[in-house]
């Protein structure tokens, strides 16, 4: 029987997926890696792992994001910048290899004057056909959101730009979007199978199957289950363990797996509480 291993804090994570990419290891992936090895990761049955239920971000579910002012400057492939081949399937491989793309300006709010500093870099797997200026406003307007994790955490996100990456500054989080095969690799031993998306030592690797699909938790609001995929798997990232629904009608907590279904609760995407 395959297995799978979890450390306690419940953040998937294996030693050294992608590692010939020369990203230095930062404090936070060191700290995962250590606690794997140190024998703090219980073996999790393959067969116990949800799975997504039939219907959730299915083609009928596509609502396509409009490009960001101005157009990509960036993306490694050009293209619609749907995810799409063109024959309109899902691009199920891209090239495995990966872009740090450089952060939008007018994506990021003000940083807050204190907190525990993580760095990130966002990162786009080549072929994919997704313009990489509207990936990474995404993840930095998400990021820098007040009702995200700086709010609730006491964190303070810094982007690391590609220049200072190539020059091996240190990086906590790669919040990476990559094909639904290259994600399984990243995420290995983590059977994701295609479908979904993970934290694993260090690298936030976000499945382009539900970047472009959704999931039914959301129906057709594609841009707020985006929000959702990156405040959960980010928090993942930052110490997080999986939290799950307190009651039919309750709000879903962000670190609730919604991917699966809402279990009763309705969808919220951010760790700040629900406006009443």
């Amino acid at each position: 029987m395959g297995l799978i291993l979890c450390i306690a804090a419940d953040i998937w994570s294996v030693s050294r997926a992608g590692a010939g990419e020369p990203v230095p290891e930062s404090a936070l992936s060191r700290a995962s890696r250590v606690a794997q090895l140190a024998g703090h990761a219980p073996a999790i049955s393959v067969d116990r792992l949800e799975r997504i239920p039939e219907g959730a971000g299915t083609d009928s579910q596509v609502s396509r994001s409009q490009p960001a002012a101005g157009g990509a400057t960036s993306s490694p492939v050009p293209g619609t910048g749907d995810g799409k081949d063109d024959k309109g399937a899902l691009i199920e491989s891209g090239s495995g290899r990966f872009t740090v793309v450089a952060m939008p300006p007018a994506a990021l709010r003000p940083e807050p004057k204190g907190g525990r500093v993580v760095r990130y870099t966002v990162e786009l797997e080549g072929g994919i056909d997704i313009r990489a200026e509207d990936f990474a406003a995404t993840v930095g307007t998400v990021l820098t959101d007040p009702r995200g994790w700086q709010a609730t955490d006491g964190v303070r996100f810094v982007d690391v730009s590609p220049a200072d990456a190539a020059k091996g500054a240190p990086v906590d989080l790669r919040i990476t979007l990559a094909s639904p095969g290259t994600t399984d690799r990243l995420c290995a031993p983590l059977e994701t199978r295609g479908q979904v998306s993970c934290h694993n030592a260090g690298r936030v690797v976000l499945n382009l199957r539900r970047w472009v699909l959704g999931a039914a938790a959301y129906g057709t609001d594609i841009a707020q289950y985006r929000v959702y995929l990156v405040n959960h798997e980010v928090g993942h990232g930052i110490g997080h363990a999986h939290a799950y629904c307190a009651g039919p009608g309750k709000v879903a907590p962000v670190m609730m797996q919604q991917t699966y279904g809402l279990k009763g609760c309705t969808a919220w995407p951010w760790p700040s509480p629900k406006p009443a």
